[in-house]
């Protein structure tokens, strides 16, 4: 990379690792509960998660376990992609809690358990959240301790039109070294929970990945293996900052965004920078070690800013090691 682009990244890289945390929860597909005993159980409902469900043609309604202390604060709040018919509400039952709002009757309820209900409310217009990125609609909050220690249910009904939601849970932004890298793979179940189709989520990429293929055929007999499989890792991180970059786009219309949108450019821009430093090391004359380390660190970096769908920094690990001679015809 050219060494006036050096400090830019470096800029870049610390905004973005400094500003994620705070915005970041942990996604989650919960399967099943469709009932107080099949409840999808939370194990640490203080943690920032993001549940994506699906709710049928009600009423229907899906149940979620979790364990709190004695003023242990619960933190819960329900969106859903597009405004529509579909808006469903909550109901939060457990050991000392106050009633409130009318429980639907067929939402199953512990036994003595009080309750209060969060019907959804639709908003005029909707949030962008550039982590994603997306928009979302906010149709109920929960915010209260917990009064007595115990176990609690939350509930998200519907009584009438199906759709899928989310349910943000807890409020402690923390990611373990696996959440962090699977990222990138969460993100496009994300999107197809929002409704949109594989071709249009990567539809980017594979224009990145079939301008690369005509570049390397062209150079095809001057390619070593560290060559290509650098290059590819490039392509890689340069097409999935292409996809942030169309999901900003998809996501901002009809939203206030605002300086939201700086962040989500950073998530684009660095991968894209990358990318070409990746282009430009994979391409040069002499291979030593200065280009093996910069390749591993190319990986490296590109696990942690989620450029490459996890691929591309792989293939950079794999090109740090491998020959940087064309092999014989």
């Amino acid at each position: 990379m050219a060494p006036g682009c050096r400090p830019a990244l470096s800029v870049l890289l610390i905004a973005l690792l400094i500003a994620t945390p705070a915005l970041a929860h942990v996604p989650l597909f919960a399967r099943d509960g469709s009932s107080p005993d099949a409840a999808f159980v939370v194990e640490d409902p203080t943690k920032s998660w993001v549940i994506y469900g699906t709710l049928p043609e009600g009423p229907a309604a899906r149940y979620y376990r979790f364990r709190m202390e004695e003023g242990e604060r619960i933190y819960a709040t329900l969106q859903v992609p597009y405004a529509g018919g579909f808006v469903p509400g909550m109901v939060l039952a457990g050991p000392g809690i106050e009633g409130s709002g009318t429980v639907p009757p067929y939402v199953a309820l512990p036994e003595g358990a009080g309750a209060t209900a969060v019907p959804g409310r639709l908003p005029e217009q909707p949030e962008y959240e550039p982590f994603t990125p997306s928009k979302l609609y906010e149709l109920g909050r929960i915010d209260t301790p917990a009064p007595a220690a115990g176990d609690y249910i939350l509930a998200v009904y519907t009584p009438g039109e199906g759709g899928n939601y989310a349910l943000a849970l807890g409020y402690v932004e923390s990611y373990t070294p696996g959440e962090w890298v699977r990222v990138p793979i969460d993100v496009v179940a994300i999107h197809r929970h929002e409704g949109q189709p594989l071709l249009l989520i990567f539809a980017p990429m594979i224009a990145v990945l079939a301008a690369g293929a005509a570049l390397l055929l062209r150079r095809r007999r001057s390619l070593s293996p560290f060559a290509l499989s650098g290059a590819i890792a490039g392509l890689l991180s340069i097409g999935s900052g292409a996809m942030t970059l169309m999901q900003m786009a998809i996501a901002a219309v009809g939203t206030d965004a605002g300086a939201a949108l700086l962040l989500t450019r950073a998530f684009a821009v660095i991968p894209v920078l990358l990318g070409i430093w990746a282009l430009l090391v994979a391409f040069r004359r002499q291979i030593g070690t200065g280009e093996r380390l910069a390749m591993a660190a190319l990986g490296a970096i590109g696990l942690v800013t989620w450029a490459g769908l996890v691929l591309g920094p792989v293939l950079a690990f794999v090109a740090a090691v491998l020959p940087a001679r064309r092999r014989p015809p």
